[in-house]
């Protein structure tokens, strides 16, 4: 349809709207947008009364709709700061916060700052202080007068424009550069490494903490002057100074030197980045390994000097050409850059590279490999020569002579062998100690304890954590998830090589509330755990509603009278409520009638988010672990590295880091959820400087309480990094090093129900080290030469006061064959009796799982210990069977540790005590079946009320009395 106008109609009358016209329809009466009032006065539509209203007033109404626009859109910024500040407040560290947003704050403004005034500065000097080309519009080519059309009809929206896109650039730009506020402090408070390194003789630290942010800066300048110097061109086109279509001179005089000024910055700025690219060489790796190598010294640093000063040349060319015409000058400069960088910078670097080094590699890089080997091994702390020598070597005899007696004389170590796997037991703790749905173990720890007055014995210890994904559907309301179910109750405790008749371990610690072992020495007061591993979601204590405590039979104990801890962030205000709804964005906690003046909110609760929140500049290590304090409290314990991948000439660890200490140790409260920061290494320069920039985040670590430290053990993480590395950097020659002549490899294992081999992982034992006096728990790992299967090293990390970190090297005499554990495997594959019984087992509808291969020291010779487990089909629960020793060619299998190695060492197995008759029950089958019938009843009762103890013993007296049964059973005709 076409719109058309009427003979003597304009279609856009002054007094309506411009459309109003268009949809007048012939011959019908006008109807008007805005009535009229009698009289002829306009009604009270929208516009006219704005129209009416003060200029002042219309400022105020703006800046209020600003003012409640800007609240809105920053709603969920400020409640997750203000938030952050009240939980930071919570856990003592304000200063930390602080820090970082003050620095924060001022690194937003000094680059916005610097931003705008270089950005729109150069804008500002190519609309003001050049002049403008001024010729008839018939001389204008189309282009120009189209630009020339454009700026007329833009007018002052132009200029503002431009200030406004400046500013909103610049807030980005600010907005980017405050995640450098690491860099920045670290840059100016930092510690030395008091070792600098041999190529430019720089300290250690300049590289880990000054070149960071120097390389980031000269970056971010050289990308605004760059972006700068095309706005400015821009400009100048824009508004006539740069004239395309002249034949003659087409840049006026000073829009030639504007320019030639931005371009002499920008060489000098990439001048200063080619400076910093020499420095980066030290940890790059274009050689044999890390480092610069001889190529790099004498090769590429010379090319950088070479672009160095042609850039210098250059930039003065732009300068000296503001009085010559043309570009030639310039052009020559930039030309002459780009023929140095590519036969300098690459040509050169190639022709020495294969003409000069490949030829004799090893002549020309030894004085590198050298360095890398030094550096490497200082990185990872795996040094064995020399006064700062980390590993300490010793020779292991492996020796023949093992006899039973030296068994007995060792049997603190045989009694710590561990033959539960932390992963089966985990799979036994979560089918016989869940006892309800929503409890979990989702992690099994190797620790150690003094119990039973003074035995030091290697533990399993795995805490029971509250996991709300497993309620079910139906019990998933908002109460139950928040106010109801709000912590995890007690832990699980288990030597690690003790096990029952029926195969399971013995549980020292279980049930709920938790139950100790009579005579045991650890006793849990405060089990219940707010903060953990499996804690995800916040919670709120204190509150209105009902908190479950822990399950009693059919029903439930409530925490009474209240949540007795500091933990949490106080929710009395409806400020706070406001802010903790908007942050999490549950309008339920805003409006719940639960919650009151007295209520605490807990949030974080995940302690390695915890441990990062105020420290994210530490890696944390991936095992937690939960111990037992003296006064029966529950504390997490977290390793914390420090790291760097800047370390000059050392070798990187799968890309992520070539530098490594463990610097710090976290311990969080699993109750209140206290967190404190030991600084467990004082002589690393990265926590030192951390330590300065943060003078209130470490603590000592001689002020950590005596019953936690004993706990402290060399982390596996870090022992995996540095045994990864040291399998190579053990080789201090460098010949030797280069040929790769003396590479280890991790021992295998046969491991698991498919039975195929896979490297041996790290493990805690305690044992006695040949010359010392006493046992103490180490973390070891053997290894075995490149493509070899017997054994060549083993190396123990020791995990207790005072010598704790310490490493030990233990290498055999040089011409002695020692089996390694794959070896080992082969024998007990051989062994007709063991694969027999194995197979007969998974013929039974049982499968059979081997566990970890130990090597075990004693005195000065080495046993192999592997555990059998059954898993039948339902329910899946482990059983420990058998367990396999092995001492140099001979295995033995055997149900108990002490019968293999009676038998493997040739010494009758000792007559095992006969258990006492029991006062009751007495008498024939008839009498035995009645009274299994009695105890199992009273079991359940204690079940339904919730006596887990009394559970626990009728249960152990109804097992004695079915063996009985199962006795009398085969002895009667």
């Amino acid at each position: 349809m076409v719109l058309r106008l009427r003979e003597g109609e304009t279609g856009l009358d002054s007094d309506r709207f411009p459309w109003e016209s268009l949809f007048r329809r012939p011959g019908r009466e006008e109807v008007p947008f805005i009535r009229r009032k009698e009289g002829g006065e306009e009604g009270g539509g929208f516009g006219e009364r704005w129209k009416k209203i003060r200029p002042r007033t219309k400022w105020i109404v703006g800046i209020i709709v600003l003012v409640l626009l800007a609240l809105l859109l920053s709603a969920s910024w400020l409640s997750t700061f203000y938030t952050d500040y009240l939980w930071y407040r919570e856990v003592g560290y304000t200063s930390v916060f602080w820090k970082r947003i003050v620095t924060q704050v001022w690194l937003f403004f000094a680059f916005a700052a610097l931003f705008f005034v270089l950005f729109y500065g150069n804008i500002y000097l190519a609309k003001r202080l050049t002049p403008r080309y001024e010729r008839p519009l018939s001389e204008l080519s189309p282009v120009e007068e189209s630009v020339l059309r454009f700026r007329e009809r833009a007018g002052r929206w132009l200029d503002r424009g431009l200030i406004v896109g400046s500013l909103v650039v610049s807030f980005f730009v600010g907005w980017a550069s405050a995640a450098q506020w690491e860099n920045v402090l670290k840059f100016f408070t930092h510690a030395s490494f008091g070792k600098a390194d041999p190529v430019f003789g720089k300290d250690l630290g300049f590289y880990v903490f000054e070149f960071p942010l120097l390389r980031y800066f000269s970056g971010w300048l050289f990308a605004v002057l760059l972006f700068a110097a095309l706005a400015a061109v821009a400009v100048h086109f824009l508004y006539g100074t740069i004239n395309f279509g002249a034949k003659g001179q087409r840049f006026a005089p000073h829009v030639k030197a504007h320019l030639s000024v931005l371009a002499g910055v920008l060489l000098l700025v990439q001048a200063w980045r080619f400076r910093l690219d020499m420095f980066a060489l030290l940890h790059s790796h274009h050689g044999p390994v890390a480092g610069a190598t001889y190529t790099d010294v004498h090769a590429r640093i010379p090319a950088y000097w070479i672009l160095i000063v042609t850039c210098l040349v250059c930039a003065a060319l732009f300068l000296l050409n503001i009085r010559y015409r043309g570009w030639r000058l310039p052009f020559a400069g930039v030309v002459g850059i780009v023929v140095v960088s590519l036969l300098a910078g690459s040509l050169y670097p190639f022709i020495v590279q294969t003409y000069v080094v490949k030829p004799k590699e090893l002549a020309r890089e030894s004085e590198y490999i050298g360095y890398n080997i030094e550096f490497t091994q200082d990185a990872y702390r795996i040094q064995d020569e020399g006064e700062e020598a980390t590993v300490e070597r010793r020779l292991f005899p492996a020796s023949t002579d093992l006899t039973y007696q030296d068994i007995l004389a060792n049997q603190v170590t045989v009694d710590n062998i561990r033959l539960w796997d932390p992963r089966l037991v985990q799979q036994v703790y979560n089918q016989r100690q869940e006892l309800r749905q929503e409890y979990d173990f989702s992690d099994v720890d190797v620790e150690r304890y003094t119990v039973f007055d003074g035995r030091y014995t290697q533990m399993l210890v795995s805490g029971r954590e509250l996991d709300v994904d497993q309620l079910r559907e139906d019990a998933r309301s908002w109460q139950n998830l928040h106010l109801s179910y709000t912590h995890g109750y007690g832990l699980v405790m288990s030597p690690t090589n003790r096990m029952t008749p029926e195969g399971d371990p013995v549980l020292l610690i279980r049930d709920i509330p938790p139950v100790s072992d009579q005579g045991l020495g650890v006793e849990v007061l405060r089990p219940e755990i707010y903060y953990g591993e499996r804690a995800h979601d916040y919670v709120v204590v204190r509150t209105g509603a009902p908190e479950i405590d822990y399950p009693l039979g059919n029903t439930n104990k409530y925490v009474e009278p209240y949540y007795q801890g500091e933990g949490g962030i106080p929710v009395s205000s409806f400020l706070r409520r406001l802010a903790f709804s908007i942050r999490n964005r549950d309008i339920s906690f805003l409006f719940s009638g639960y919650i009151h003046r007295d209520s605490r909110l807990m949030f974080r609760r995940n302690v390695r988010e915890r441990a990062l929140e105020v420290a994210p500049f530490l890696r944390l290590d991936g095992d937690p672990y939960l111990v037992v304090t003296g006064d029966g409290r529950l504390v997490w314990i977290l390793d914390a590295y420090t790291t760097t991948d800047l370390y000059p000439y050392s070798e990187p660890y799968n890309g992520e880091f070539n530098y490594i200490r463990n610097s710090v140790k976290v311990v969080i409260d699993a109750y209140d959820g206290r967190l404190t920061y030991y600084l467990a290494d004082p002589d690393d320069p990265i926590a030192l400087t951390y330590g300065k920039i943060f003078p209130r985040l470490f603590t000592s670590m001689e002020e950590m309480p005596e019953d936690i430290k004993r706990h402290v053990r060399y982390p596996e993480d870090l022992f995996s990094i540095q045994m990864e590395m040291y399998r190579t950097y053990h080789i201090n020659d460098v010949s030797a090093f280069y040929q790769k002549e003396d590479v280890w490899d991790v021992s295998t294992e046969t491991y698991g129900a498919g039975g195929e081999p896979q490297a041996v992982t790290p493990y805690y034992v305690i044992l006695k080290i040949p010359g010392e006096e006493r046992e103490e728990m180490v973390l070891m790992l053997p290894f075995n030469p490149r493509g070899k299967s017997n054994m060549v090293d083993w190396v123990a990390a020791r995990c207790d006061f005072p010598h704790y970190g310490k490493l030990l090297n233990f290498s055999f005499p040089a011409g002695k064959l020692v089996n390694g554990t794959q070896q080992f495997e082969s024998l007990v594959d051989q062994k007709t009796e063991i694969s027999e019984q194995i197979t007969l087992w998974n013929q039974a509808g049982s499968r059979v799982i081997r566990g970890n291969t130990l090597v075990i020291p004693i005195e000065n010779s080495l046993i192999y210990v592997e555990p059998l487990y059954l898993l039948a089909a339902n329910p899946a629960i482990p059983q420990l069977k058998r367990v396999i020793v092995g001492y140099g060619d001979r295995v033995e299998m055997e149900p108990t540790l002490n019968e293999a190695l009676q038998a493997l060492l040739g010494e009758q197995p000792t007559p095992q005590p006969q258990p006492q008759p029991q006062p009751q029950p007495e008498g024939d089958l008839a009498n035995l079946v009645e009274e299994a019938n009695r105890l199992y009843d009273e079991a359940q009762a204690a079940l339904r009320s919730g006596d887990w103890a009394a559970y626990g013993a009728k249960m152990e007296e109804l097992s004695r009395v079915l063996d009985r049964m199962s006795e009398l059973t085969r002895t009667t005709p």
